[in-house]
């Protein structure tokens, strides 16, 4: 498989959402559990990569380099609370990743990135609720037909419920649950919350909603300081946790 070059997010590398909705995908085949991905590396663009299917843990291998697991999960972890729409408006404009974004070619929410060619996700805090993001998305008929652009929504805007600009985090573990398509071309929102920020990781929550208020999709994440390496055997309990 390949991952391609227009799904970036730090340069030459995958966007991290994009990446676990597309293994996730290969893994879970006709099941209904959910998936947990957790990347061991960066997955290269436009490069072969291999899935090696198993009876409990998929793996994704770059040549010799093992670079991602895959899981089924029977973790449960609550949504993360709607935003109205207007709030969410709002909270965009004080995006703070407009100056100093660390990856700014994002197609999710990269400031260099044309709205044609990317997502336009522009997260921004929520007023009165530190530590919660949100901001408007509408998605296209496109993008509704494609899970992993649906977790690529969901990834990127709970890496800015910390400060990137000052401290770039990349994601390492994903887990998303979708109950059904986006409906485009109405608007939805979408919001992130930092549920609790231990060393140099971050354990966050995102959620997808309609116009209606109604969720669509949700999902919880681990964060990471670029430059701090995961152990491949790292659990992290409750929200994280991966049922073997």
């Amino acid at each position: 498989m390949r991952i391609p070059a227009r799904y970036n997010g730090p340069p030459g590398t995958a966007n991290g959402g994009y990446a676990c909705g597309t293994f996730a995908g290969l893994a879970a085949g006709h099941q209904r559990r959910p998936v947990a991905v957790t990347l061991l590396g960066a997955p290269r663009l436009d490069h072969a990569l291999e899935f090696r299917p198993g009876a409990r843990r998929s793996q994704i291998w770059d040549g010799d380099r093992l670079i991602a697991t895959m899981t089924t999960s029977a973790a449960e972890f609550p949504a993360v609370e709607a935003v109205p729409l207007r709030a969410a408006a709002e909270a965009s404009a004080r995006y703070r990743g407009r100056v100093g974004h660390p990856f700014p070619t994002c197609f999710v929410c990269g400031p260099n990135r044309e709205p044609a060619d990317g997502f336009p996700v522009a997260p921004g805090e929520v007023a009165g609720s530190p530590g919660v993001v949100a901001c408007p998305w509408t998605p296209t008929a496109a993008s509704s037909d494609r899970p992993e652009l649906v977790w690529s929504v969901l990834d990127c805007p709970g890496g800015w419920t910390t400060d990137p600009v000052r401290e770039p985090m990349v994601l390492t573990r994903m887990i998303a649950v979708l109950r059904r398509p986006p409906r485009p071309p109405a608007p939805h929102v979408v919001v992130a919350r930092r549920w609790r920020r231990q060393g140099r990781t971050a354990t966050v929550g995102t959620a997808l909603y309609d116009d209606r208020g109604e969720l669509v999709a949700k999902a919880t994440a681990l964060w990471t300081a670029v430059g701090v390496q995961e152990p491949a055997d790292v659990r992290e309990q409750g929200d994280l946790d991966e049922a073997e």
